[in-house]
């Protein structure tokens, strides 16, 4: 069955020193099972806040959100990996504790077991034994994004993940979501302030006006998977992306 997750006309006011400020405007769209969508949009336009909404963190002033009557197991990976990664257990052993946390009869080595599986499944190779403080950046935000998905989410949703890492390991983590991606057949809601990586990874790409964010437009991503990082130098591509990038300029500037 192919069910869809729908946002309908969500709107969202914080009061910040007695001033009220509206971050988000009747918002409004839908994504299929499996799909892979992306939000992009100025800084401060509400981008994160929109995501704390569907994963149910911040709730909204009006509007609602549809995840098959709430059945829907949500992962999330933040931006700040730093701070999510508890530094007292291994990578396998924070890659399990969302397991542990449900205070269930599973051994410690049982955990270890189904997450040893997982990576498999992803074929994702990392340094188990390690702490967080001995992996690279990279390594770190991979062992949050494996640990979304030790629960088995239907929906996943990425928090900017690349944001602290450096080029070269932006470039190699976005094929490898690519690839856990279409292993896991996770349906992902992707935040990115970066128009090459949101267009390279994504089905559709949403793209919101400053704050108070509405949709300006969505645009149909056509390019075949897997895609390889030459499509970056492709005519279409670029095309597409100059389409992207002189509407948000438009946005922008007014």
């Amino acid at each position: 069955m192919n069910e869809k997750i729908t946002i309908q006309n969500i709107s969202k006011t914080f009061i910040q020193k007695n001033k009220s400020i509206k971050v988000l405007n009747n918002i409004s769209f839908d994504f299929n099972d499996g799909e892979f969508v992306s939000i992009f949009g100025p800084n401060g336009c509400g981008k994160t806040t929109l995501l704390n909404i569907i994963c149910g963190i911040t709730h909204p002033d009006s509007g609602s959100i549809s995840l098959n009557n709430n059945q829907v197991n949500v992962g999330i990976v933040f931006q700040d990996y730093l701070q999510s990664l508890l530094p007292w257990k291994t990578c396998i052993d924070n890659i399990c504790f969302p397991l542990e946390a449900e205070k269930n009869d599973l051994s410690k080595e049982d955990l270890r077991k189904i997450a040893t599986q997982l990576l498999d499944e992803l074929n994702i190779q990392l340094p188990v034994t390690n702490y967080p403080y001995q992996l690279s950046g990279g390594q770190k935000q991979l062992t949050c994004i494996v640990r979304s998905l030790i629960k088995k989410p239907k929906l996943l949703l990425l928090d900017e993940p690349f944001a602290s890492l450096d080029y070269q390991t932006r470039l190699l983590l976005q094929d490898t979501i690519q690839e856990i991606w279409i292993k896991a057949g996770v349906t992902v809601v992707f935040i990115s302030h970066e128009i090459d990586e949101a267009i390279y990874l994504s089905d559709r790409l949403i793209l919101l006006s400053k704050r108070p964010a509405e949709i300006k437009k969505i645009f149909d991503i056509p390019f075949i998977r897997l895609r390889t990082l030459s499509l970056y130098n492709n005519n279409d591509f670029l095309h597409l992306r100059s389409e992207v990038l002189e509407k948000f300029k438009q946005e922008v500037n007014t």
